[in-house]
């Protein structure tokens, strides 16, 4: 992103509120800085009652940002979206390109800021659609391909989202979406396990290896475990933390060592179970510990106490035995939990969950993320005017796009008399846009054997795949520290 310019004294003062746009305005380039927005490009002057403002007009870029909470008093500016492109009074008008953190994205034209006329989306997993666009809508001509239908394709007119088979069927193709993306994070996508299965064949002589199995397996030693398991969520998978035998410490104990998650946003999957036997709400265990992780920007933790040790002490203050005991409980298994309201099962993948902003339906309220939009200067409506931040926390949390859309690593301090400065009501970080996020790790304390990586992943397939979405998982194994991988 280039750098700010300055504006001339001509260019400053704003136009007399009598005077008429002229008929050709003179087009300048400009830098325009707002909480949550950066727009570089061609720019033109406002007019009665835009005056005093520069409006986006021809060509241009903008950045759409938001900060989200890393720990205490610290917070990460994320990349929400990018569009480069046409711009006519203000709006996305013309061709151009967006791309979303989600990792999806689209070419084509665009009117009044939505999707109109001829494009081509494409989502995060591959599926894409290419025609005619009508407001947003898929509508027209076009063409859907789907990654889940081995090749299968719609290809006529679309009508508002929906297209017509040849049985006389109506489909509704973000429902579609919605469906298999779904499909995929419960069962996985049989067609992708049977790609992967046979571009590994010539690569290995391992005849163990089962199609769906090839988990990412990441070594670590304990220190570097929280660089890790962000390693893991940052590929849109959920850490799932393991010790070898040989491992000086058990994975509960490395995990809170770590400082990326508290004991209380731990659950125990036994004790979870135990409640739901009894009929009891054993809803609450996740609650608690989602909103407590979503407002400090830490992770929560879903643990299988599958050690032979498991008894009546404070779980979380026990040491765990070595040896595993011999299965675990189909009642300790995920799909048992999963509820939109308490453990969304989509949450297994994290990158596309929150970059949604489905975080805010875990809260509380259900509406605490928001990701406020951020309108032009002038347009805001003031019975929803977020506080006016200053330049200073605006310099602080800027960042580079270099990167494209989503984390950026670029983390920034707050302090606590900056804080107490916030207004309870407050939705935004002192008036920079908040975006909440879900980071989710599986972790067991039981030990596994020292086993090459192809063994590692088939034997946790061999245990957890019964009762966790092993397929949407990276292994994070703690190993002794000579064993790391470089």
């Amino acid at each position: 992103m280039a750098p700010k310019k300055k504006a001339d004294k001509a260019e400053e003062e704003p136009p007399p509120e009598s005077e008429e746009e002229p008929a050709e305005p003179e087009i300048v380039t400009k830098c325009l800085r707002s909480p949550g927005q950066l727009y570089y490009g061609e720019c033109k002057a406002g007019f009665k009652e835009r005056a005093g403002r520069w409006i986006r007009h021809g060509k241009g870029q903008q950045v759409v940002s938001a900060c989200t909470p890393a720990g205490s008093n610290r917070f990460e500016t994320l990349i929400l979206s990018s569009y480069e492109g046409s711009w006519e009074e203000d709006q996305q008008c013309g061709e151009g390109s967006y791309k979303w953190s989600d990792g999806s994205s689209y070419e084509g034209n665009m009117e009044q800021g939505k999707m109109h006329g001829q494009g081509r989306f494409v989502w995060p997993d591959g599926s894409s659609y290419e025609g005619s666009w009508c407001s947003g809508a898929l509508h027209g001509q076009g063409r859907f391909d789907s990654r889940f239908d081995g090749g299968r394709y719609m290809q006529g007119q679309f009508h508002f989202n929906c297209f017509q088979k040849s049985d006389g069927r109506w489909v509704d193709i973000l429902q579609h979406m919605k469906n298999h993306e779904l499909r995929e994070i419960l069962e996985g996508n049989p067609l992708r396990f049977e790609a992967e299965a046979a571009a590994a064949r010539p690569k290995t002589k391992n005849k163990g290896s089962a199609a769906g199995s090839s988990a990412q397996v990441l070594r670590s030693s304990p220190e570097k475990l929280g660089a890790r398991v962000r390693e893991a969520l940052h590929s849109n998978l959920v850490p799932f933390v393991l010790a070898e035998e040989s491992a000086a410490t058990h994975a509960l104990e490395s995990l809170l060592a770590s400082g990326v998650t508290e004991a209380g946003q731990c659950i125990s999957l036994r004790l979870a179970a135990l409640e739901q036997r009894r009929q009891r709400d054993f809803k609450r265990f996740f609650r608690t510990a989602l909103e407590s992780s979503i407002l400090s920007g830490s992770c929560f933790a879903l643990v299988f106490e599958d050690d032979t040790g498991v008894g009546e002490e404070d779980w979380l203050q026990r040491k765990p035995e070595k040896e595993p005991m011999e299965a675990i409980p189909d009642e300790w298994g995920l799909p048992c939990f999963f509820s939109s309201s308490a453990l969304p099962p989509e949450i297994f993948a994290p990158l596309t969950f929150n970059a949604r902003g489905k975080a805010r339906l875990l809260l509380p309220d259900g509406s605490d993320n928001g990701v406020p939009e951020t309108a032009p200067e002038g347009d805001a409506d003031e019975s929803h005017a977020q506080p006016k931040v200053s330049q200073e926390l605006l310099a602080r949390a800027a960042a580079s796009a270099e990167n494209g859309v989503g984390a950026t690593g670029h983390v920034f301090e707050v302090s606590e008399e900056e804080l107490s400065q916030r207004d309870p009501a407050d939705r935004s970080l002192l008036g920079l846009p908040l975006h909440y996020q879900v980071q989710p790790v599986v972790l067991a304390t039981a030990r596994i054997p020292e086993l090459e990586d192809a063994e590692v992943r088939k034997w946790v397939k061999q245990r957890f795949g019964r009762v966790a979405p092993v397929h949407r998982m990276a292994i994070v194994l703690l190993s002794p520290e000579e064993q790391e991988a470089a």
